[in-house]
């Protein structure tokens, strides 16, 4: 932006000094006016240097999600407890209209982890081309609610979507491409999303997502359509599946494949999110789902939620995996958005049913500053 710092400093002078002035006084008024006018000049130019300078070719931000917990004696704490999950940093970038960055990094005791980092470039509606690392397309939640809890209005994802290191079941992070596009029929707006990068490596009992280099020849193929109907504002519908190879104790170069379906509303003040999954390899079969439903009224937002895991004993994939035995969740909870885009408190129970049952109340602040 060009501005002018320019003072009409013989009008002024004018106007406070009488016309009958002296040559002499009245060149020695000039040579000041020359003199302070160059000063200004070049003051002026200064100035617009440094908004030059200062206008940045690249739009940023950054930013941060965070929650504090008190948890009663569960599972995942031997004690009543107070914790943090996690701090999560994320920014983002553009270059135009076509060029994006993005990065997001999570901060847990003393380890920091790049959750997603990728550089897109959008072609068109039809075509955006990303690289970097993401969360796989393996339903409605992994693409739509992240790593900020203030994002969930339960105090945490279902147990077996939960991110690997914590235990989960599935490969939630992929690092190579991506490609998604989307366009409007009649019918409504249709969407496909498709990764293809590392598939995951089996460590200490949990999925690694192998950010750095992949274990195996193998790549992980990932492919979700989905469809948002114009006949029914808020509603998603959409199928996903994947496969990739994986070595265990048990068997090494298991093919395993996992698809699924999700559906998800969100309008007139209800919440509605349900996903199925089916494991299936050459030796064992597993299925996971969960459903949750929730109505906002003011600041308030009462929820329940059922999820469910159930395996095969002899099935090599789950028998590697820490948590990859039957369990069952019954909760219900209720949420206050202190400011729906900044703050929220959660006060949960849930019923935890598993080879040990636990019977646990939680409390959560999550925030987004």
């Amino acid at each position: 932006m060009k501005r002018t710092y320019q003072i009409p400093f013989i009008m002024l002078i004018l106007m406070l000094f009488p016309f009958t002035v002296h040559a002499d006084e009245l060149s020695g008024l000039q040579e000041t006016v020359a003199r302070q006018q160059g000063q200004i000049d070049s003051l002026s130019q200064k100035i617009k240097e440094m908004e030059d300078e200062g206008d940045s070719k690249f739009g940023w931000n950054l930013e941060l999600f965070g929650d504090v917990n008190y948890t009663t004696k569960s599972r995942e704490h031997d004690h009543d407890s107070f914790n943090f999950h996690e701090v999560s940093l994320y920014s983002s970038a553009s270059f135009g209209d076509r060029l994006t960055f993005f990065t997001e990094i999570a901060l847990e005791e003393d380890q920091a982890d790049i959750e997603r980092l990728w550089a897109g470039y959008t072609l068109s509606d039809l075509l955006i081309i990303r690289g970097g690392k993401f969360h796989t397309a393996m339903g409605y939640l992994n693409k739509n609610l992240h790593h900020g809890r203030l994002l969930l209005t339960a105090v945490d994802r279902p147990f077996f979507l939960t991110f690997e290191h914590d235990g989960g079941v599935l490969p939630i992070h992929i690092t190579g491409l991506e490609i998604e596009g989307s366009k409007t029929l009649g019918i409504g707006r249709l969407k496909y999303e498709f990764e293809l990068g590392n598939g995951p490596e089996m460590m200490g009992g949990m999925l690694d997502p192998n950010n750095d280099s992949d274990n195996n020849s193998s790549k992980q193929p990932i492919l979700r359509v989905s469809l948002m109907p114009s006949a029914v504002q808020g509603l998603s519908v959409g199928v996903f599946a994947t496969n990739f190879e994986v070595d265990t104790s048990i068997k090494t170069g298991v093919d395993e494949t996992i698809y699924g379906a999700d559906i998800a509303y969100n309008n007139n003040n209800v919440e509605f999110i349900t996903e199925g999954f089916i494991f299936h390899n050459t030796d064992g079969d597993g299925n996971a789902c969960y459903c949750q439903l929730a109505y906002t009224s003011d600041n308030w937002t009462p929820y329940v939620r059922y999820e469910r895991l159930e395996v095969q004993g002899g099935d090599p994939y789950f028998k590697d995996l820490s948590e990859g035995f039957d369990r069952r969740q019954t909760i219900a909870g209720l949420k206050y958005d202190i400011d729906p885009l900044r703050s929220n408190l959660k006060f949960q129970y849930r019923h935890d049913d598993a080879t040990k049952d636990y019977d646990v109340f939680e409390t959560q602040w999550a925030f987004h500053f």
